[in-house]
């Protein structure tokens, strides 16, 4: 089942994850993103997509949420779909859930999902010499993905009303919302995450396609 460069790891109390040695590592990041994430849904039979899914972490982790009727992650990276793939008959899991290899910018399915939650590249590419491996650079880094790209084809595939769920650093706040408003998006709640010396340099954002809302501000220390 397992290559020769790959591992099993525990990913929570209930399920295990397939890693690659030596390749991208899943970070805090993710795990606080599904965590904020799925408290806050409040509704049934929604439809999600997982851009950039790596290794299927989080539809995994949100395998069984009673209120998510159809899970689809998506990610550039073959080798990545297919450890995901392999983990959902690691953990058993029976759930509607598809993982796909393809480029979100290929992706058919316009106007179709409830949600797209995403923890996408951070990273500008800015032209400097990249000392990482392939796998690690295009997990971290917008070489195949920019924030322009992520937002556009996040509301392409969104419903008309729909919501996108993400993780970025603090010190792109002004690009993103500028993004997001020149795409039509209300942003609902950014979510600053304090590490223990009390500063923030990632936040999750939720904005909403096609209605405007009040925008909410917390704060969330770990």
């Amino acid at each position: 089942m397992l290559k020769d460069d790959e591992i099993i790891e525990k990913l929570d109390e209930k399920f295990e994850i397939i890693q690659k040695v030596g390749g991208y590592k899943y970070g805090e990041d993710t795990i606080l993103l599904f965590k904020l994430f799925q408290a806050s849904l409040n509704k049934k039979n929604i439809k999600l997509l997982d851009i950039g899914t790596g290794n299927g972490i989080l539809p995994i982790l949100l395998s069984d949420n009673e209120f998510l009727s159809e899970l689809i992650g998506i990610d550039i990276q073959k080798e990545n779909i297919e450890r995901a793939n392999k983990a959902l008959k690691l953990n058993r899991i029976e759930k509607n859930i598809q993982f796909e290899c393809i480029d979100v910018k290929e992706y058919k399915k316009s106007n179709y999902f409830d949600v797209i939650i995403s923890n996408p590249p951070y990273m500008d590419d800015n032209g400097k010499k990249i000392n990482e491996n392939e796998h690690r650079a295009l997990s971290r880094h917008e070489i195949k993905l920019n924030l322009d790209e992520f937002i556009q084809n996040a509301k392409r595939l969104l419903k008309p009303i729909g919501t996108l769920y993400f993780v970025h650093r603090t010190h792109r706040l002004i690009e993103i919302i500028k993004t997001l408003d020149e795409n039509k998006f209300s942003v609902k709640k950014i979510t600053f995450i304090f590490s223990k010396n009390n500063t923030s340099s990632m936040m999750i954002i939720e904005a909403l396609k096609g209605k405007k809302i009040k925008l909410e501000i917390e704060n969330y220390y770990v």
